[in-house]
């Protein structure tokens, strides 16, 4: 496998995550640092991917702890892996854009709207996780992460290959030690 079609897998599986809704890359791990440089890490739902540009949108209560470690620092990792290919993408990215447009929140369904209005913040205690109160307020926004590199880890049962791709003024890719 040579390393531009390694490249094209990857964005061919993150455009297939968006149009395919049990996709093993629709839900992945972003991990964040907090302002103890203790990382925090967390399954989202993968909304929306620039292939040209290498771009992950996510959606995400205003509140929620990962927006706080995102203002201590704008640098995230997502981890997307497939256990049935044994296929694994490490990219290392920047936060780009915090969007708050209500267009977007208001083409959810209902039902996920409420993730987004809740009284009280994501991570607060409650005594009942069926008594959550649903308030007016929105606090949804739609996070933009922006690929700087990115490892692939293709495990198998002839030969593991990993690789690494870097942005400069274009992506460049190079076989590294599984």
């Amino acid at each position: 496998m040579i390393l531009s079609e390694i490249f094209a897998e990857c964005q061919n599986k993150w455009m297939n995550a968006i149009s395919e809704k049990n996709h093993c890359f629709r839900s992945f791990v972003l991990s964040t640092v907090d302002k103890h440089n203790k990382p925090n890490s967390r399954t989202v739902i993968l909304r929306s991917f620039n292939p040209e540009l290498l771009e992950f949108n996510i959606y995400s209560d205003l509140r929620s702890k990962k927006i706080i470690d995102l203002k201590n620092s704008p640098y995230a990792q997502l981890l997307f892996y497939d256990n049935i290919s044994l296929f694994q993408i490490i990219v290392k990215a920047e936060l780009t854009n915090k969007n708050t447009d209500t267009n977007i929140f208001n083409n959810q369904p209902d039902h996920s709207k409420k993730n987004y209005t809740t009284l009280k913040p994501p991570g607060e205690l409650v005594n009942d996780p069926y008594e959550i109160s649903i308030g007016n307020d929105i606090n949804f926004c739609e996070l933009t992460f922006k690929a700087n590199s990115f490892e692939v880890l293709d495990l198998s049962n002839d030969v593991n290959i990993r690789s690494r791709f870097k942005i400069n003024n274009r992506w460049k890719g190079d076989f590294i030690v599984p």
